[in-house]
């Protein structure tokens, strides 16, 4: 299932970009990163185990709840106006700790502690979409966030490419952080799209998801590449044809018709 690898993917698209040669600037919350990373160590021993007992901490132990809100905690980037390309770095670093709680989720008691372990595994679909299903709340929080974030990678990009100088733009190390944050966010978003297909989850649930989703549409319409653009079109049309709720329906054909152009 590609909405189940969508996390790691999109970590090692960030991780490749080297940004930590730029210096962040004050507009993002810099006290959530150290604050999401000790959460998620504290997450991660109480999970001790969970890919072979099945039981990930839930987020209706109010414990649990508050590493999950300090792990997934966007506030401070829903504003496209704040994000700069220099906060690019805190934020991969942010996204990266929160797939290592989402990861988590979807390998709950499936043996493994690593989404590339399950890669010859001709039941890893069946397994990651159950474990997408058995903990729905805890993986909505994630889908969303990772959009949320991935929206303010895309922020940061766009208002760099509109002052940076040509000469900048031109260089071989930029124009490949540019098309591995392009492929980052057309796979994070595609993967959410696809998990929308994923049968027994709540219509509730689809709901939810789409605001985030549907807030990428006009950023990646901007961003992406044409061929990018096409196949995110399609597939976003293609969920929307076998979706039966109808506010799910009208939101992924509105976002088809936005990446669209």
């Amino acid at each position: 299932m590609r909405a189940a690898t969508i996390g790691l993917k999109l970590v090692a698209t960030l991780g490749a970009l080297a940004l930590s040669t730029l210096v962040a600037s004050a507009q993002v919350d810099a006290s959530k990163l150290p604050a999401a990373k000790t959460a998620a160590d504290r997450f991660v021993a109480l999970a001790k185990d969970s890919e072979k007992t099945g039981n990930a901490p839930r987020e209706s132990d109010p414990a649990v709840a508050r590493l999950l809100d300090a792990v997934f905690d966007s506030r401070d980037v829903q504003n496209p106006t704040t994000i700069t390309f220099a906060q690019l770095g805190p934020l991969s670093e942010r996204m990266i700790t929160g797939v290592k709680v989402g990861v988590i989720y979807m390998l709950a008691g499936t043996g493994v502690t690593d989404l590339t372990q399950m890669a010859n595994d001709p039941k890893a679909d069946e397994k990651v979409n159950l474990n997408v299903i058995k903990f729905a709340p805890e993986m909505g929080r994630f889908f969303d966030f990772q959009m949320r974030i991935q929206g303010a990678v895309v922020d940061g990009t766009l208002t760099h490419l509109a002052t940076a100088k040509p000469e900048e733009l031109a260089r071989p190390n930029v124009q490949s952080g540019l098309a591995n944050i392009r492929q980052g966010s057309a796979r994070a978003v595609a993967g959410a799209i696809e998990t929308l297909a994923v049968n027994g989850l709540t219509e509730e649930w689809r709901q939810a998801r789409m605001p985030a989703i549907s807030a990428m549409a006009p950023r990646l319409a901007k961003f992406l590449q044409a061929d990018q653009k096409a196949e995110l079109k399609q597939l976003a049309t293609a969920c929307a044809d076998v979706m039966e709720d109808a506010q799910v329906k009208k939101a992924l054909q509105d976002f088809a018709a936005t990446i669209g152009g």
